[in-house]
């Protein structure tokens, strides 16, 4: 490669809909992709990573320091919880260096109130972005979704400040001893093999070790992390513990970590629709979760989360914006006419009307169109 340095550009550096910064080359300087060309799925994503692609140093740095703020009264949900996604990325791929001069907790914390922001400003945005934007790498990506959901929920039961931050901390940084091994799970469609459920059932504690190395205290924090795969009927790990053994820290993290995978495709199983993963929590209150965190957390959701991709009684496929009037009829911004054609604009549906009843969910397996966040959500889902 010739003239200004070049480094290589990470999975996290490219949003897949949004063009591009820089220009993009290959290994041997020649140039495969102009600045503002779009890469347009997680196909050709993962194929340039794979490839090995490069960009200008600079502008790369440029770009993966660009966290500042939106001007004022155009925060957009969407663009905060992208780039936390980002910076956790960034944050892990320099944890050793991070934890040995003290600044990984501040960063974890920055991070926090990154999410704090996000779901202040557009709750159902924040939701959505779970179900409608799964691109990039996944075992971070899970963490920020898991911080999500836990941020919400907190804030639904009113939980001290103080509590909040250290359970959305610990959503960040549940699976610190395993990011490589979640990734490699995904992907992977057979068992696991015996290093691997070791490694599995060993990474809560592991990851709370690390992390108090690191100089986390916060009991809160490290205790929500221990627990969070132990189940109230006592079939979890690693300790088994049962009901009032639990703290409602770990039993939240489990919720979390449990709906946010569900709604996750991955090789060894398909994703399922947001409502039936709430679904499945409420039918395993009692046995793997707590029944009144259980409410709580389906209470904060909605029986029809944001995101969530539905067909109607008209014959169109909308995404659920936000709940209605009664949890059982949200708004829907209809992007799919009867036809099957894109519609030009979102349309607003109230499903309360006998015409524009929920028949039925739509696999995202089987809906290729790129939703356009912005157009139903408006600001607080632009990424500019």
């Amino acid at each position: 490669m010739s003239g200004a340095s070049k480094s290589r550009v990470r999975q996290p550096d490219i949003q897949i809909g949004q063009a591009l910064r820089w220009d993009v080359y290959d290994g041997a300087g020649v140039l495969l992709l102009r600045k503002g060309q779009v890469v347009g799925s997680a196909t050709q994503l993962e194929r340039l990573i794979g490839a090995g692609v490069y960009a200008d140093t600079a502008a790369l740095a440029r770009s993966r320091n660009d966290a500042e703020a939106p001007p004022p009264g155009q925060v957009s949900a969407l663009r905060q919880l992208m780039v936390a996604r980002k910076r956790l990325d960034l944050l892990f791929g320099s944890l050793a260096s991070m934890m040995e001069n003290g600044t990984f907790i501040p960063q974890v914390m920055d991070i926090v109130r990154q999410i704090d922001l996000a779901c202040t400003t557009e709750p159902n945005v924040a939701v959505a972005v779970i179900l409608l934007r799964q691109e990039g790498r996944y075992a971070t990506r899970h963490m920020v979704d898991v911080a999500i959901v836990i941020r919400l929920v907190a804030r639904t039961m009113n939980l001290p400040r103080a509590q909040e931050d250290a359970l959305v901390a610990a959503a960040l940084t549940m699976n610190l001893s395993m990011v490589d091994l979640q990734d490699a799970l995904k992907d992977q469609n057979g068992a696991l093999t015996p290093a691997q459920r070791e490694q599995l059932e060993r990474h809560p504690s592991e990851t709370c070790s690390m992390l108090a190395a690191a100089g986390v205290t916060d009991k809160v924090w490290l205790r929500s992390i221990a627990e969070h795969h132990e189940h109230v009927d006592g079939s979890g790990y690693p300790a088994k513990l049962k009901r009032e053994a639990l703290g409602p820290g770990g039993q939240l993290l489990c919720l979390a970590d449990v709906f946010c995978a569900r709604v996750t495709p991955a090789v060894y199983r398909p994703a399922v629709a947001s409502n039936m993963a709430l679904r499945s929590i409420l039918l395993e209150r009692g046995k793997s979760f707590d029944p009144v965190l259980a409410g709580q957390f389906i209470k904060t959701l909605g029986v029809f989360p944001p995101g969530l991709l539905v067909r109607l009684a008209n014959g169109e496929i909308g995404i659920v914006a936000k709940m209605g009037e009664t949890p059982n009829y949200p708004l829907v911004a209809s992007i799919i006419g009867a036809q099957g054609v894109p519609l030009t604009i979102a349309l607003r549906r109230d499903t309360n009307q006998d015409g524009y009843r929920i028949v039925e969910t739509v696999d995202p397996k089987s809906f290729s169109t790129y939703v356009n966040m912005e157009a139903i959500w408006g600001a607080a889902a632009s990424m500019n």
